[in-house]
Formats: C-alpha cells, sequence, structure tokens
C-alpha cells in the first residue's frame, strides 16, 4: 500500500470485506484518524481488552464472495489447512470454512495473529490468576450486589439457597487434570450405544483444557432417540462421572412461565430452572437436562423453545432477564442437555444451535455388559458389595430374550431391579 490514505481501502476490506454497512462505518472511523500509525495504536488498544468470542466473531463473519478477489494462489488455503490439522485437527475443521470466505493469505494471517495474541493474553492471565486480583469476577447477578431492590415480601419468602446467590461469586465446577475424563471414556461399558455421544462431550471438553480453560462445559447437546433407549439416564450419567449438578425437568406439555420463572406479584412467583439450578449447585456451571423437548408448544404463557434459543447463545446468556430476580443474570456458563424422541419435531432454530446425536438401541451383543453395569448400579445404590448381586447366565439369556420384545433400556433395568430383589429376598429367607 501506498502512503497518504491508500491504505484505508485496505484497511476498511480487512475489516469490513464485502458488508458495505460496517464498510461505511469503518471508512467513516478512519476518515477521522487518517495517519495510519495512530490507526495501529488503536488497534492495539482495542486488541488489549478484546474477548477472545469477540475476535473469533471477526474470523466467522468473512463473505464467501470476498475470496474471489484473491491475487494469492489457491493452495494457500490448502497449506494453512495442513498446518491446523497438525496442530489440532478440530481447530482445522472450524477454521477450514472460515478460510475459504477469506480474501486472502495476509487477511488470515492477520486474524489469526488477533486470535492467537489474544488466546496466549487469556491463557498468562488464567495460569497467573491465583496470584493476583483478576480484572473481573463472575457473579451471576450481572448487575446487583444485594436484593435491597426487590420488593420487602419477596425479600422475606425467598428460600435461603436463592439469597445466598448474593454471598458466593466466581465458583465453578473444574477439571483437575485430563485423567478424569476417562470416568467419562469408561461409560461405554454401561451405554454401548453411545460410545459416540461419550467420545464427543470428552472431546469438547478436552479442547477447552487445551484452550486453557479448566471450566466444566458441555456444548449444547440433543440426544435423539426412541423412549427408552436410556437417553436421560444417560444424560444424568455424564453428570455424575463429571461431578456436575443436574438439575433436570421433564418439558412435554409445559408454558415457558413453568421452566423459566414468574416475577413477583404473582402468588406462584418462583425462580426460573437456571437461577434454581445455579442456586442449589452452589457453582455457576451446572448442568440443565431438558426432556422431550419436541413435545413443548407454545401459547398464551410462552414458548419454552423460543427462550430456549436465548440461553443456547452464550453472547445472550450473559445478559438474562431473570424475572423471579428482576435483574440480569449470566447463565452462559450454564450446560444444556435435551433429549427428544422424534428430530422432526424440533424447530430448526433450536437443532442448529445444539450438537445432535442420534442414540440407537442397543444391540443383543450389547446386553450382556448393559446388564452387568445395572446390576453395578443396583449393588452401589444398596451400599453392598457387588458379591452379594449375582445374575447366572440363564439370568441373562432369559433378560435378552424379554428385550427382543420390548426393546427399552429403561424396561430391561426395572426387570434386573426386579430379578434381583426377588433373589436377595430368597437369600435372605434361606
Amino acid at each position: 500500500m501506498g502512503s497518504d490514505t491508500d491504505w484505508i481501502d485496505g484497511e476498511i476490506f480487512a475489516l469490513a470485506g464485502l458488508d458495505h454497512n460496517n464498510a461505511d462505518i469503518v471508512r467513516l472511523t478512519l476518515n477521522a484518524v487518517r495517519d495510519r500509525g495512530h490507526w495501529e495504536i488503536i488497534k492495539s488498544m482495542v486488541l488489549e481488552t478484546a474477548k477472545i468470542e469477540d475476535l473469533r466473531e471477526v474470523l466467522c463473519n468473512r463473505v464467501e464472495e470476498s475470496a474471489r478477489y484473491s491475487d494469492d494462489p489457491e493452495e494457500w488455503r490448502e497449506v494453512e489447512f495442513d498446518r491446523l490439522a497438525e496442530i489440532d485437527p478440530f481447530a482445522a475443521i472450524s477454521g477450514g470454512k472460515a478460510m475459504d470466505q477469506m480474501a486472502t493469505r495476509e487477511i488470515w494471517l492477520n486474524v489469526m495473529a488477533l486470535i492467537a495474541k489474544a488466546h496466549a493474553k487469556a491463557t498468562t492471565q488464567n495460569a497467573s490468576a491465583g496470584g493476583r486480583k483478576k480484572s473481573r469476577v463472575a457473579r451471576y447477578l450481572v448487575d446487583k450486589e444485594d436484593f435491597e431492590y426487590l420488593p420487602k415480601t419477596l425479600q422475606r419468602d425467598m428460600p435461603a439457597h436463592i439469597k445466598a446467590l448474593t454471598e458466593w461469586s466466581d465458583r465453578f465446577a473444574r477439571l483437575a487434570s485430563l485423567a478424569d475424563l476417562e470416568r467419562i471414556r469408561n461409560m461405554s461399558s454401561r451405554f454401548p450405544h453411545c460410545e459416540r455421544v461419550i467420545e464427543g462431550i470428552a472431546q469438547g471438553i478436552e479442547r477447552d483444557w487445551g484452550m486453557g480453560s479448566n471450566i466444566i462445559h458441555i456444548q449444547p447437546t440433543l440426544l435423539v432417540g426412541a423412549p427408552g433407549v436410556g437417553k436421560t439416564a444417560f444424560a444424568r450419567k455424564i453428570c455424575t462421572s463429571l461431578g456436575l449438578h443436574a438439575q433436570i425437568a421433564n418439558v412435554g406439555g409445559k408454558s415457558e412461565n413453568h421452566l423459566f420463572g414468574l416475577s413477583a406479584g404473582w402468588h406462584s412467583a418462583h425462580p426460573g430452572i437456571m437461577t434454581e439450578a445455579v442456586a442449589s449447585a452452589r457453582v455457576l456451571n451446572p448442568v440443565i437436562i431438558l426432556d422431550e423437548i419436541d413435545k413443548t408448544h407454545s401459547g398464551r404463557n410462552g414458548d419454552i423453545t423460543g427462550e430456549l434459543l436465548g440461553m443456547l447463545e452464550p453472547m445472550e446468556a450473559r445478559r438474562y432477564r431473570e424475572k423471579y430476580l428482576a435483574t440480569d443474570v449470566d447463565a452462559s456458563h450454564v450446560s444444556w442437555l435435551l433429549t427428544a424422541n422424534d428430530l422432526g419435531n424440533v424447530p430448526a432454530p433450536l437443532r442448529s444451535r445444539c450438537t445432535i446425536y442420534e442414540i440407537p438401541a442397543p444391540t443383543l451383543d450389547q446386553l450382556p455388559k448393559i446388564i452387568e453395569s445395572l446390576v453395578d448400579e443396583y449393588a452401589s445404590e444398596h451400599g453392598l458389595r457387588r458379591e452379594f448381586f449375582k445374575l447366572d447366565l440363564g439370568d441373562v439369556e432369559a433378560l435378552t430374550e424379554t428385550y427382543k420384545t420390548h426393546r427399552s433400556v429403561r424396561i430391561l433395568n426395572r426387570l434386573v431391579r426386579g430379578l434381583l430383589h426377588l433373589k436377595s429376598r430368597d437369600l435372605s429367607r434361606n
């Protein structure tokens, strides 16, 4: 680029691409600055305070058509993709699409440099957080320090665990080490038909660890399968294995007010499920499991799906208006696991915000492992040694025969427990 103001056009294209509305705004700004040296200083100041999410958005908002104006050889994308794949295969998958939208390799490298710089800064801050005060303390109530602004009657009647939200901050369930993920992967013995989901969730947490965060978070996940295949039991077990508090609600036929709270003034005023989960767990990152999301409906009492869409967008969830507390709360750390029997009944906007896994019914070959795990669970619940509970080969074969008829892990679990109860009763009599 030449001197004077020739650099402005290149900077506008780099920042706004072919988005004319944004380009006009950038041009006004740059024309006011006019000096490139001053602009570089301003940019560096902005980058020092930018959030990783904001910089990632710069990467994702490129327009595909801009690639047509590139003078670079086409293979530069292949080279960059291979380089990303060597570092992190998952980064290559998500970065490949964004790379296709870059007009030139120079723009791509600039954007990657911005993200790398922000990530390095965030990682450094996380590593040294114990030795110095953090710039921002994570809190559930965004702007309020107490509940003095609420009506006296609500303050008086508010449950103790909700009141305690103002007494603590910056609490998260954290991953001690990557070895802890083996507890999730070991779930494949109990849920052999869910191995793909298990690995997907484990890898997502591993990616966060690689980005310098030990806060446990599960991306919005939708489990789809026939009734009885064990979707809810699986979701519960995932939370237990990670040491996460799980708040569970069956939303079939319920209204938005049931799930997301009702404000003071109503005789049935109550907090939303996020507030209940955070307050009960006393950490900012519990898990909410919503069953039968395909059976929700909209009506005069609101629309669960419409409200949920905002919860699944981290930027919106950072400032969510909690009706019961009458203030903004930060629910962005909450994880969401949804279940559905019929994917066709789940609205497209909701599907687009979730990682979707089809949960098949277990095969007959997988049943012996599942039955053994169900026996282990039964023994554990009763606080007794596993040797007290045994099923012989004939029992397993009989249970397998019944499964051919009902094809339900839920019913199988009920039958296993009933059989163990009978055996325990007979043993005590003898």
